[in-house]
């Protein structure tokens, strides 16, 4: 972590060079950060682009033997990474996936030797990456396992609401199965000590139910009773601040959010429409269990806009900002 005194140094990935990370790179380096933005992308690709949208850019090579140097406006330090063949915006091409590859895990590879303070990443294009690498599923898992981390937590935030999720990337038929005891321990776990790794004070802890009205005493499903309410027990005896399960339409209500500091929802889309429809453009990827901070915008690749220039850079500028704060041991508010 970067002490008070310290600028931090923020690494940003550029993701897919044919949607809209390249533009927003662009974008990001108009605006006034307190930390040194280094990026890891295609130079000329930048170039190109901040002619098109007539936007001033100057590009530095980074000298990782020098100490941080906060952010100038309408220039980015760099480190270039070469494409295998040119982009056109919007179109994907398979040969540039093993670029986007190597960018990630140059980004994790600093991270992990604690040259930058935190990763920023702009989105990829998961089914192009798994073309090349059958096990890539996500910028989560990728850097999970390369930080040889068993379990990862993701968590969207803005600065009214924090979800996280016991399941993220599966079928809906799969999630009642995927859901344990266990698996609602390590993740409460995960949030609990990331947070103290964030030099945050300790959370308190809101757990969805599975079910309807969290399975209204069996009426609506056991899984609630079952393996949700005995899994917090545990957890509340081992001095976690953790309570429920809650049913989960009525659990995100401002009063609510007042009283809990993070909402663990037990699927994908139980929790993540609610912080969206609450934020969207101000919310922050973060991921929780990494040995690092890294977060990452709330979108995709946007491959049907990328050509036209009109990408907002908002959710990256949350993104940046919200690791700043996290180096600096503070929960953006």
């Amino acid at each position: 972590m970067s002490s008070s005194n310290k600028i931090p140094r923020i690494v940003l990935t550029m993701g897919e060079p044919a949607g809209i990370g390249p533009e927003l790179l662009v974008k990001i380096a108009q605006f006034q950060f307190e930390a040194e933005i280094v990026v890891l992308a295609n130079s000329n690709l930048l170039q190109e682009i901040a002619k098109q949208l007539k936007l001033p850019l100057v590009l530095e090579r980074i000298d990782w033997t020098l100490p941080p140097q906060r952010h100038q406006i309408s220039s980015l330090k760099i480190e270039n990474t070469d494409l295998v063949e040119p982009t056109i915006m919007g179109e994907l091409n398979l040969s540039n996936a093993s670029s986007v590859l190597k960018m990630l895990s140059r980004a994790g590879e600093l991270a992990l030797a604690e040259r930058v303070d935190a990763v920023v990443t702009a989105p990829v294009h998961k089914a192009i990456l798994n073309q090349i690498d059958s096990n890539f599923m996500g910028h989560t898992e990728f850097f999970a396992a390369q930080a040889q981390v068993d379990k990862v937590v993701m968590m969207l935030a803005t600065s009214q609401l924090r979800i996280t999720l016991a399941t993220t990337h599966i079928p809906l038929a799969e999630v009642s199965e995927s859901i344990s005891q266990d698996l609602i321990e390590q993740t409460v776990k995960i949030i609990d000590k990331a947070f103290t790794q964030f030099n945050l004070p300790r959370p308190k802890i809101a757990v969805c139910g599975l079910n309807p009205h969290a399975g209204e005493d069996g009426l609506l499903g056991t899984q609630d009773q079952e393996k949700i309410a005995p899994a917090v027990t545990n957890l509340k005896n081992t001095g976690i601040n953790v309570e429920g399960p809650f049913p989960s339409d009525s659990l995100f209500t401002p009063n609510k959010r007042k009283i809990y500091d993070v909402f663990l929802a037990m699927y994908h889309d139980q929790g993540l429409p609610v912080v969206k429809a609450i934020g969207f453009g101000q919310c922050a990827n973060i991921t929780l269990g990494l040995p690092y901070i890294r977060t990452s915008v709330d979108h995709g690749t946007a491959l049907d806009i990328a050509p036209f220039g009109v990408a907002v850079s908002d959710s990256l500028e949350y993104a940046i900002n919200y690791a700043i704060q996290l180096v600096n041991g503070h929960l953006p508010k």
